[in-house]
């Protein structure tokens, strides 16, 4: 794949990964663990294809394959990055939804 190539990969990844973070999210919201469960294993899937990406730019980047200017590229980790975060903090606030609620 070419760089523009897995700048599109990239985003389009991790933007679905973001969307099946949120939903899980509104899926503990209404009580639905199963559910759940298998949106954040999708996400899960979805950043570790999205990472495999990444890491084919850096290896060509180790060879010796300079990577130009690129606002995609920069658009794509951005967007990488922010996923990795929102994953961090939704299932933090998921294990503090079900906490509250075992508290009631």
């Amino acid at each position: 794949m070419d760089t523009e190539q897995i700048a599109f990969s990239l985003i389009s990844l991790a933007g679905d990964s973001f969307s099946e973070l949120v939903a899980a999210l509104q899926c503990a919201k209404s009580g639905q663990k199963e559910e759940m469960e298998q949106k954040l294993a999708e996400a899960d899937r979805l950043m570790n294809e999205a990472h495999r990406a990444q890491t084919e730019l850096m290896v060509k980047e180790t060879r010796g394959e300079k990577q130009e200017f690129s606002v995609l590229l920069i658009h794509a980790q951005d967007t990488l990055m922010n996923t990795i975060l929102a994953s961090t903090l939704i299932r933090e606030m998921i294990d503090m939804y079900f906490q509250l609620k075992e508290e009631k």
